[in-house]
């Protein structure tokens, strides 16, 4: 339950803050009176230096500042235009957060505490900007820092990385993360090899230096050498040196 708990908070938090942000300071304060569903007249109205200026709300002291960004695009601004682009996110998403749902389903209680943790942050973060594609076209971005020169993200995306900073250590310092609780779950459903198996499998073709294609092919049968005749035979030459 605790992944679902905190995927949940997560797109909780993420779904309250766009709308606030969409609500208070683009259709209230700016008097933007177009669809939220148009990309490009969003874009073109944001696009005016005074709106720009007004659509920066700034926070306690200068390090971030909220500022509604319509983002149709994938990471770093990549395809940012496209709608093909933007329908194969969409399907890549849908399919990622499909398999994740499936396997952190079957795992479960099996999986560690911190492996639960990055589940839950995937799962919330993922949803998030899934339902924004779904819905909107584009996803709502509203963070921008001031210290670093980062794109414009939410708190979806926040959650994302920080699950993915969370895997980086899970690989290098715990020896079950989410990877292995996934590969173990897809080995049980087609019926593979354990890890462990399939490690002792390893160890062996390295020690009788084999390969893993030649471990595929059975072994023939033992053939018996069948004799060669060279014409050395005494018995062959007739000349009756044979031994009675």
């Amino acid at each position: 339950m605790l992944i679902f708990w905190i995927a949940f908070a997560v797109l909780a938090l993420d779904q309250i803050s766009k709308y606030w942000i969409v609500s208070s300071h683009v259709i209230g304060t700016l008097g933007y009176t177009g669809s939220l569903y148009d990309v490009s007249s969003l874009r073109a109205f944001l696009s005016q230096s005074a709106v720009a200026q007004q659509n920066a709300i700034p926070q306690d002291g200068t390090f971030i500042v909220l500022s509604f960004t319509p983002n149709d695009a994938a990471l770093w601004g990549l395809g940012s235009g496209n709608p093909w682009a933007s329908r194969l996110l969409l399907a890549m998403t849908a399919v990622f957060i499909f398999l994740l749902l499936f396997f952190t389903i079957r795992s479960g209680r099996k999986m560690p505490k911190l492996s639960r943790v990055i589940a839950g942050l995937l799962v919330g973060g993922s949803i998030g900007n899934l339902y924004d594609r779904i819905v909107f076209g584009y996803v709502r971005d509203m963070i921008c820092t001031k210290f670093i020169d980062f794109p414009i993200f939410n708190i979806a995306d926040s959650a994302i990385c920080i699950a993915i900073a969370l895997l980086v250590f899970e690989a290098f310092f715990r020896k079950i993360g989410v990877f292995e609780c996934f590969e173990d779950e897809f080995r049980l459903l087609f019926r593979l090899p354990t890890r462990e198996e399939a490690a002792q499998k390893a160890k062996e073709r390295r020690k009788n230096k084999i390969s893993r294609f030649e471990e595929l092919i059975p072994e023939d049968e033992e053939k018996t050498e069948e004799p060669h005749d060279d014409g050395n035979d005494p018995a062959d030459r007739g000349d009756g040196s044979a031994a009675d």
